[in-house]
């Protein structure tokens, strides 16, 4: 087992294509999955407790529109939030030993990765070397993984939603601009990206918020400015999705080194 520093700081960086949190956590966290991820425990397994079905161990891919419970156990936990359309989890699939309910575990060369985000949170890595080292984890032969293709349909509206996160915009509009009707649009954006439209609405809105924070902006300003209705609205998506408050991850006595690029 790993010794925890006491110094470093939590770290939180955020790109347009995924987003890196390394922290510990001071209670479990409820997660309602709203992107795939990727997580590593760093000094002590996780619980995972996921419908009936409890899990213990040191490594997990998640796919998007899961709701489970994941207690650290008070380890530091390294969590990569990867792209929407599912590139980074068809990637990782292959390489994750086991498969126990709708969770994959045990990441191929857990160790290795294991010591190299041990390594990267004792430095405080800067942004650039973390992003790096994550390109080489998820895609260390720089290619698609097989079969995967990206629905330009899908890729338009998230494009849209993305250009103009404060709006609303009906799924009617959406369905027009990119050719399909409501229901096939609504039926086709849950399969591509695995959550429905309104759910990914919210979490790019708590990215655009973070990032707003991270470059400088008070929390109440970056969520309105997000399209949220009001710094209550936030928090209480925040905790949907994320499983704690905006304040147990902006607010760390320890620090926080927040990046967004």
């Amino acid at each position: 087992m790993t010794m925890p520093p006491c110094d470093a700081p939590v770290l939180l960086y955020l790109w347009d294509k995924r987003t890196f949190y390394l922290s510990t956590f001071d209670e479990p966290l409820l997660l309602s999955q709203a992107a795939a991820m990727l997580l590593i425990a760093l000094d002590e397994e996780l619980l995972i407790h996921c419908h009936h079905d409890t899990l213990s161990c040191r490594s997990a891919l998640i796919p998007a529109g899961l709701e489970l419970t994941v207690d650290s156990r008070h380890s530091r936990v390294a969590i990569c939030y990867l792209d929407v359309f599912g590139e980074d989890h068809a990637l990782l699939l292959p390489r994750m030993s086991d498969l126990q309910g709708s969770v994959h575990v045990g990441l191929k060369d857990e160790a290795n990765c294991i010591a190299g985000f041990d390594d990267l949170h004792r430095r405080s890595a800067p942004p650039p070397e973390v992003y790096d080292w994550l390109e080489r984890l998820i895609n260390p032969r720089l290619e698609q993984p097989a079969g995967f293709t990206v629905d330009p349909r899908i890729a338009r509206a998230v494009h849209l939603i993305k250009a103009d996160v404060s709006c609303n915009q009906s799924i009617e509009f959406l369905a027009e601009q990119v050719g399909l009707s409501v229901p096939r649009l609504t039926q086709l954006f849950r399969q591509k990206i695995g959550i429905p439209i309104r759910r990914y609405r919210q979490w790019h809105r708590l990215f655009v918020t973070s990032v707003g924070v991270a470059r400088g902006m008070n929390l109440t300003d970056a969520a309105m400015a997000a399209g949220f209705t009001d710094s209550a609205h936030f928090s209480h998506t925040f905790r949907s999705i994320i499983g704690m408050s905006p304040s147990a991850v902006l607010a760390q006595p320890r620090g926080i080194r927040l990046f967004a690029g």
